[in-house]
């Protein structure tokens, strides 16, 4: 006789109408766990947070899927530069969309690496972030950074260093 398991029971539990929220309750575990295993499984899932995966979540995602890595800082910044590569490749296509995935998976990576411990990891994704809040004017990391002049020219007219990093991706998104 096959021993039900965990994701057996949540699949059952929400084809009879349980809420994420509930089937985590009832079997201990997070909410997270089981919209993954909802996810996993081609059920949709209406529950989303960091820990979730957004495969199913858009079209983005499938671009993006397997890059957020922090085992150390090196490969923090090799997730970092094809999150920069193609928030550039939107930007050549005028897609700011695709701009603002890539501003989320950088978010989402700065807050799993602090999530864990992993603070050093979380400044690489905290720094690309807040250098490319402002579109406009967002050098590509393997590029020519913009000379002292150019920070000038926009400094006056977007002063944005008295905002917090929530506040300047509220102002941004």
């Amino acid at each position: 006789m096959k021993r039900l398991t965990k994701k057996d029971l949540a699949l059952s539990m929400q084809s009879s109408g349980r809420t994420v929220e509930e089937i985590a309750q009832t079997l201990k575990c997070t909410p997270s766990y089981v919209a993954n295993v909802l996810i996993a499984s081609g059920k949709p899932s209406d529950y989303s947070d960091l820990y979730t995966s957004s495969i199913a979540q858009n079209a983005y995602a499938r671009m993006f899927s397997g890059v957020l890595r922090f085992k150390d800082v090196q490969a923090a910044q090799a997730s970092i530069a094809r999150i920069d590569s193609l928030f550039h490749q939107f930007e050549e296509e005028r897609d700011r969309r695709g701009q603002h995935q890539a501003q989320l998976m950088a978010l989402i990576g700065k807050n799993r690496a602090e999530g864990i411990g992993k603070t050093a990891e979380a400044r690489v994704f905290a720094d690309w972030l807040v250098s490319h809040l402002d579109t406009a004017n967002a050098h590509a990391c393997d590029r020519e950074p913009p000379r002292q002049s150019e920070y000038e020219a926009t400094e006056k007219e977007n002063d944005y260093t008295q905002l917090s990093l929530y506040d300047a991706v509220l102002a941004f998104a």
